[in-house]
């Protein structure tokens, strides 16, 4: 039997001009929200560790607005 699941993805680049120094990605399932996966990636270590402050509040407020979409899934508002 086939099933096929729904979900909303985010994607986040931090950036420093116009380069990424860091990818951040999530995936909420729409059927059971609960079903959250977050996950980072560093593209270019030097400029990341040079930002490191400015871009763990950059994930800090990506992780919030995926966990406001998932709230919202969770109690319908």
């Amino acid at each position: 039997m086939l099933e096929i699941n729904k979900s909303i993805s985010l994607i986040g680049n931090s950036k420093v001009g116009e380069k990424i120094a860091k990818v951040f990605d999530a995936k909420i399932n729409e059927k059971e929200p609960e079903n959250l996966v977050i996950n980072s990636y560093i593209v270019d270590y030097e400029l990341y560790k040079a930002n490191r402050a400015t871009i763990t509040s950059e994930q800090t407020e990506f992780e919030n607005t995926v966990y406001a979409i998932q709230e919202s899934l969770t109690t319908g508002v």
